[in-house]
């Protein structure tokens, strides 16, 4: 599915240039449930970021179900995004004037679905994230855990090939922390791509192969 080679990435901050990743290779299988491990600073969002379709490496070969992203175009990017990924952050991503069910609508209505398709999936999603009930609360009116379920409500109903978790529980207590991550584990169980993204040792080894990165190098991968 994923087939990274030689990935490079540098950034240029006043007059020092940082090579945020370094000749990086990776690959992600179909279903597989990975988590990428390191230190603020490490080069693992610049990482995501790539994974993502959000940013193209400097060098290197990123092939994404054989499509050679480095030249595809920000129209083919944003189509790929679209169609493949879903992502859940950890600051959650929310629009502060929509309540979850708009949230989750919105996605949905840009892939083209009808309004009443829509409405369907994202009170289908919903529930099934247990918020039945809460469809009709704005942000500030839910938890944060709640706040995260309504993320990845709204990443589940458009059905991604990959999910991306950028520090899910970063932001959250440890119980309901737990609860997320089961919730992804669900997910990969029932044939989902999970890649995971934290600075947390223990979240990392709740999937089932851990790579970190240190200075923008992967230095170790286990099972």
């Amino acid at each position: 599915m994923i087939r990274m080679k030689d990935i490079s990435k540098k950034y240029v901050m006043g007059d020092t240039e940082v090579k945020a990743l370094d000749d990086v290779s990776f690959n992600v299988e179909k279903g597989e449930f990975v988590s990428i491990v390191g230190p603020s600073g490490s080069g693992k969002s610049t990482l995501m970021n790539m994974l993502g379709c959000l940013d193209v490496p400097d060098d290197g070969e990123y092939l994404l179900d054989g499509i050679d992203i480095n030249n595809s175009t920000d129209a083919e990017l944003a189509h790929i995004r679209n169609k493949k990924i879903g992502f859940v952050f950890q600051n959650f991503n929310l629009l502060s004037k929509l309540n979850a069910i708009e949230n989750v609508e919105v996605p949905l209505l840009y892939k083209g679905l009808s309004a009443k398709q829509s409405k369907e999936l994202a009170y289908d999603y919903l529930e099934k994230v247990g918020l039945k009930g809460r469809e009709k609360h704005t942000p500030k009116e839910l938890s944060g855990g709640q706040q995260q379920r309504v993320a990845i409500a709204r990443a589940l109903a458009c059905e991604p090939q990959i999910m991306l978790a950028d520090e899910p529980t970063g932001a959250l207590d440890q119980k309901t922390g737990m609860g997320i991550m089961e919730m992804l584990k669900d997910m990969n169980g029932r044939g989902q791509t999970i890649i995971l993204i934290t600075h947390d040792v223990n979240i990392a080894k709740q999937g089932k192969r851990s790579v970190s990165i240190i200075d923008g190098r992967i230095i170790d991968e286990t099972r």
